[in-house]
Order: C-alpha cells, then structure tokens, then sequence
C-alpha cells in the first residue's frame, strides 16, 4: 500500500502540466445537422499556416495551438467555403452554407492516397484498401496493409522483428490471440484509418513497430442501442465453431458495451522425427511418430463504459475476462525408441480491470490490475527397452500485475509539441511443477516452486516539431529500471523520426528505433516437461531480455506505391532451439540467448487494379540475415541465408446485384534459418466468397484456408553432430463459414485491451 501511494505522489507530480486552452468548435449546416470532414485552416492575421485539422462525426473540431489573434478557413465539397476571425479559445457553432454545383455531361475521375505521411505516421485509407474485397472486420483490415504477412494466425510487418497492436493510440494489455479475436469480432465499418509506425514515439508506451487501430467515435445526440451476432463452423482435421454477441449502447455522455465470445477449438498436432543422435561415441538412429490433438473451450467476455464528463474530458473503465474450459492435448508417441501416451488436461482464467481519464488539455491517467490463475495437470506413461516411467504432474501459474501510467501532451509555440510521463509496472508471479508417482510419492529432482517479483520503472520524454508542409520531426527517449529477482538492468531506449515530402508524389521517411523484449514468465523457470519419451522442454533461469537496433528508410511514391529499406540488430536474441545431448538419449528444447541476430533487407509494395473489377496488392521482400551465438550447450554457430517473400491479394467485385465478391490470396517464403536448425520453403493459397443481402444486414461468408494444405515449414539440423529431421504432418487446410446479421445500424466499441503475452506455460 505504502507504495501506491508513492506512486500516487509521484502521478501527481508529473500531471502538473502548463495548462492551455485549445481553439475549438463545432461546424453545422443550415438545417443544424453536424458536419463530417470539414477542413479547418488556422492561419495568422498575415495568412502565415498555422495548423490544419478536420472535423469528427459530430462535426467538432480542435487545435492544439491558441494564438492571440487567428483566421479559420472552413472548406468542404459540398459547402461554400467560409472564413472567421477570432482571439478567443471558443469559436462556438459554425454554420455552413450549401454549394450548387451544375454539371452538364461532365465526369470527374480522381483517385485517393492508399497512404498518407502525418507526423511519422503511416496512414492506411482503410474504406479504400477494403472497399472492393470480401474483408468484413478489423483483422481481415489488418491483413490488408501493405508488408503485413500472416503465418499461422500469427501476423509480421517485413522488416521488423515484431509489431505490436493497438488500439486508439492505447497499448494492448491482451495477449496476441485474445487482441486478434477482439479485431476479428470489430467489423470495418466501424475504423476510422490504420496508422503504422516503424519507430513509434514514446508516448504511447510501446517501443518498436506499432499499428495503430483507430476506431470511429461512438457517441451520439440521439442514445440508441445496436447489436450484433454471429456464428461460425470451421471444418479442418477436427469440427470446430463458435459465435459472437455484441452489444453496444451510446449517448451524448454515456456509451457501454458487451461483448461475449464462446469458441470451441480442435486442432492436430502431429510431428515425425528422424534423430541419428549420438553419445559419446555411439551413434543411434531413432525414429518417432507423434500423433496428437489439442482441444478446448474458450469465453471471452468484456463490459466497458465511457463518461465524456465536458468536451475532451473523458473517463473509460472497463472488465475483461477470458475463461479457458476443458482444455486437453494428447500425444501418442510410437518408434524404435520408446511408445509414450501425454495426457495433459488444463484450464485458466484471466480478470483485467482498466481506469483510463483523459483530459482537454493533453494529460492521460490510468490504472490497470489483471490476475491470471492456470492450474494443469499431466498424465505421462512411457516404455522403452530400458525402462517404464508413470508419472503424473501438478503444474501451476498465478500472476498479480498493476500497471499506472501518467502522461502530458504539450502544445508550444512555432509548432513544437512536448510529451513526457511516467509507466510503471509490478508483478508477482507464482509458479511451479510438482512431481508425483504411482505409489504417491514426489520426486524432489524434479518438483519446482518459485516465485518472482519484477518491478518496470519507465519515465520518457519527446517533442515534435512540423517546420513545413515538408518537414517533420519527432524525438523521444525512455529511461527504464528493470528489476527481476536479483536481475537488475538501466537502459535507455531513443526514438528518432524524420518526414520529407518533396511533393504529394514524392514522400520519405527516415527513422530509428530500440526496444527490449522480455521472455515469458514460464520459460524463466528451473522446469522440466515430458512431450513423450524422446523429447523434453527445460526452462532457463539465466535467460535475459533482448535488445532491437533498427533503421527504416521508407519512399511513398504517388500515395500508394512504397519502397522499405531496413536494417535491424537484436542483441540477445533469445529463441527456443532443439539439442541432442552427448550425455543421454534424450532430445532438448530450451530458450537460449544468442550473441546478435542481424537483418537487412528491401521491401517493395505495389497495388494494382483493372477497373471495378480486379483490385490487388502485390508485396516483395528480400532479406540477408545472419544468426550468431558463441556457445549453445557445447557448440557455437555463425550462420547467415538470403530469403524471399512473394505475396499477392486478390480481390474481384463479382455482382453488385446481389452483393457477392472474391477473393484468392498467395503467399510464398523461401528457405530459412533459426539458429542452427533449417527450415523449409512454405507457400499458401486462400479463397473466400462473401454475399452481403438484407439492406446490408446479413452477411453469408465461405472461406477456404490453405487449399493446399502447405503452409508449415518442415525443420532440419546437420550441424557439428547434430543430426535432426522433424516433418510436421498438422492439417492447416480448413474451410470457414460464417454468418452476421447486424440489427439497428451496429457500431462497436473502442476497447483498452489486457496483456497476458508472457503468461502461460
């Protein structure tokens, strides 16, 4: 408690900011209806630009400048274009008067920016990019990003290491399965745009690649309820299906939502192992055959509410909770070493409370607790010609985390801006194995309790400058004191960002970015788990962060073609690897720390079109990596490869009459390397039809997933002894069906998501 109130103090402190009113009011037309996307100029009593801003839904509109004396230029297509002059922060209610245009025979042809360059930012147009495909919710939006290439239901950005979501400008405090399943459930008429950082500022509390998904405002003069509901089978090796239920009330003040989400999953989990391992100096040949499923119940559920207690000033709570039922995977394992049965039974739960405020003048509070609780237990029976083992295993993880955060956006004069804040976070976690035998006994050897306290102190610090039309810059820099159990680290994380247009045509972008990644709570402990009788995973305690140098260099040309260049330096790379040990036949799977991965490479992103018909986006990426680690159990590697990606979307309008469209999509990845171990090229062909009916109410989609059923990588070692080949034999082909009906217009909720990435075992 005594520390709580520490950091109340320490809120406090910082949340004093220089308070400033911002210029600000609203635009309507004669009838008094809000107007959308009205373009508001602010200009000195000379004309000198001052900023530029649009207006929302509800036709308000703000700055953060306030100069003594400025001129506002109202435009919009449909209006005549307006001018008011002022000295006041409250403009008030801008009343716009109708344009009437006469055209006689003429057609106006014009074509919009897929992207746009604003303050370091990449701005996707996400009603363009998805206008003439099948997509119908957020995570298919996401997949439309140019250098976005989802592999097993995991999504990269070429040229980064990893990207993080967000949504509104919030980090995720959700893990990446619980976030996607929240986008999958969002439909896309309900986003505003994506925005994609390369090298995201430190305001938003997250370091490294992030997109950012910014949902539309959902409040409203006129309260109104809106729903909807879905279902979905999913045929693969296993039946599979769920639904989804959302409910959202909005008010001029007041709006909530309810979200609940019930998924059943049943998948296979096969894997061939061809091992010549050897001992001493003994060389045997083993050969396994893993056959296996994994299935389970999952809910997912979240009730939020949002106060707009005065214009800009704003309190967002909400409860999140993901509940997993019945969980069980299974594994036979059959060969000429030993024939093992892996029964392992689970469940888990997971509460997350948010308090976010937000006022007018660029401050940010919040408070956020999750608890996660996930008791297992494992059956493990196996015989080989030495020996027979039974034995049953107690697992066990319990995590408390409170996270508060402060922060203060700044307007200063000649069109600088300053950010600064505090994100602080403690965790505790329990865990552990406890191992029993038939007879009841325990095996001390093997048993594990631990538990852990991790303390994150990070203060950071940026501005922004917009010196022109042209140039724009962005700088921050975080400082951050890690602490877990007797792991203590300072470090210091710089964000650079430099925006050039040398015209519309012609946009750069320079930027520099670092960032540490923290391993999982799980695979930092003295553990030892039993796949089968040949295979084991074992913790590692001494497993540290990794730490991501990397540099972009971005060309827009025309608003829509793209050219990346990047270069990133992971020091510490941490990555789970396959070892046969000399001592024993027994084949080791362990996180280790290499010295430095390395990565450079080139992207290209290319649309294409042919009328109303066809609409596709073409992506090529080619990479030079190289993996350095000086010592892995006895052994070291210094390995480089060059690998290639090719994907294509497809989309094509079918019929407006009914509504039907389709979509074919390939992806192709060369050969690479992890570590020392090889894998193989993959490639992957998706179709999906969608037919929208019911005034746009209803919609009908099938969709087929890797018709070839060639999308997972097979993985070799031959190395200095170690002589592996693993060929995964899982069923990724599937075929999705899925039906929505919207009723009364549904808008869904922006959501403050909850982070269990480094939870589970």
């Amino acid at each position: 408690m005594k520390r709580i109130f520490i950091i109340a103090g320490i809120i406090a402190s910082v949340a004093i900011p220089l308070v400033a009113q911002n210029v600000k009011g609203k635009v309507v037309d004669p009838d008094q209806q809000p107007v959308e996307a009205v373009t508001v100029i602010m200009q000195t009593q000379d004309s000198t630009f001052i900023d530029a801003v649009i207006t929302d839904s509800l036709g308000y509109f703000s700055f953060k400048e306030n100069p003594e004396q400025y001129r506002l230029i109202f435009q919009h297509l449909l209006f005549k274009t307006q001018e008011k002059e002022g000295n006041t922060p409250e403009v008030g209610t801008v009343t716009l008067q109708v344009n009437n245009y006469t055209l006689n025979e003429v057609v106006i042809r014009g074509e919009r920016p897929h992207v746009k360059v604003e303050k370091g930012k990449l701005i996707y147009d996400v009603n363009l990019l998805t206008e003439r495909t099948s997509v119908s919710n957020a995570y298919e939006s996401l997949l439309r990003i140019p250098g976005i290439v989802e592999q097993n239901n995991a999504i990269s950005l070429t040229g980064t290491k990893e990207v993080t979501v967000i949504l509104n400008g919030k980090p995720s405090s959700m893990n990446t399965d619980q976030l996607m399943e929240v986008l999958k459930s969002t439909p896309v008429s309900q986003i505003q745009n994506m925005e994609v950082m390369y090298n995201a500022p430190a305001k938003y509390r997250v370091r490294g690649a992030v997109i950012n998904v910014v949902l539309k405002n959902t409040k409203s003069n006129e309260p109104f309820l809106r729903g909807e509901i879905s279902g979905n089978y999913t045929q693969s090796a296993y039946a599979s299906g769920g639904g989804n239920l959302s409910l959202s009330y909005s008010g001029k003040k007041v709006s909530t939502d309810l979200n609940y989400s019930p998924q059943y999953s049943h998948a296979d989990n096969n894997v061939d192992v061809i091992s010549d391992h050897t001992v001493h100096t003994h060389t045997y040949q083993i050969r396994q055959e893993n056959d296996g499923d994994l299935k389970a119940l999952n809910h997912n559920l979240r009730f939020g509410m949002d106060y707009q207690i005065s214009e800009g000033n704003n309190l967002n709570a909400a409860y999140t909770a993901s509940f997993k039922t019945h969980g069980e995977a299974r594994q036979r394992s059959t060969g000429n070493f030993s024939q093992s049965d892996n029964l392992r039974t689970s469940q888990s739960q997971m509460h997350n409370v948010n308090v976010d405020f937000t006022a007018n003048f660029g401050l940010n509070l919040g408070l956020d607790y999750t608890h996660y609780n996930s008791p297992s237990m494992q059956d493990f029976t196996n015989q080989s010609d030495e020996e027979k083992q039974h034995f049953f295993v107690d697992e066990h993880q319990s995590i408390d985390r409170w996270n508060v955060y402060a922060g203060q956006v700044q307007s200063l004069p000649n069109n600088w801006s300053l950010n600064y804040g505090i994100n602080f976070t403690f965790a505790n976690e329990k865990s552990g194995q406890t191992y029993h035998l038939q007879d009841g006994s325990t095996l001390p050897s093997l048993s594990t309790n631990t538990k852990m306290k991790e303390e994150t102190y990070n203060f950071y610090a940026g501005t922004e400058k917009t010196f022109n039309e042209q140039l724009s810059l962005s700088i921050s820099i975080a400082g951050e004191r890690y602490k877990l159990m007797n792991y203590k680290k300072w470090a210091i994380y710089p964000t650079f960002q430099l925006g050039y247009q040398l015209n519309p045509s012609h946009i750069f972008q320079l930027g520099f970015s670092s960032d540490k990644i923290y391993p999982s709570y799980w695979t930092l402990q003295n553990t030892t788990s039993y796949m089968n009788g040949y295979m084991k995973i074992i913790g590692n305690p001494n497993l540290i962060p990794s730490t991501d140098y990397t540099t972009q260099l971005t060309y827009i040309f025309k608003g829509k073609y793209m050219a990346n260049f990047y270069y990133s330096y992971i020091k510490d790379l941490f990555m789970q690897l396959p070892y046969q040990s000399p001592d024993e036949l027994s084949l080791i799977y362990q996180y280790i720390n290499y010295d430095y991965e390395q990565n450079i490479g080139l992207t290209f992103m290319i649309p294409l079109s042919a009328g109303e018909l066809w609409n596709a986006q073409l992506v090529l990426d080619g990479s030079y990596n190289k993996d350095v680690c000086r010592q892995y159990h006895d052994i070291s590697f210094h390995r480089t490869n060059v690998r290639g990606i090719a994907q294509l979307n497809n989309s094509f309008h079918i019929s407006s009459q009914p509504d039907i469209r389709l979509e074919l999509n390939g992806v192709y990845a060369s050969p690479t390397l992890q570590g020392f171990y090889d894998l193989s090229s993959i490639w992957k062909i998706d179709a999906g039809l969608k037919w929208t009916f019911a005034n746009q109410r209803a919609e009908l989609k099938l969709q087929g997933n890797d018709l070839f059923n060639s999308s997972t990588p097979d993985g070799s070692i031959d190395y200095k002894g170690q002589k592996l080949d693993m060929k995964l034999d899982n069923m990724t082909r599937s075929l999705v069906v899925t039906f929505t009906y919207k009723f009364n217009g549904y808008k869904k909720a922006q959501y403050k998501e909850v982070d269990t990435s480094r939870f589970g075992h």
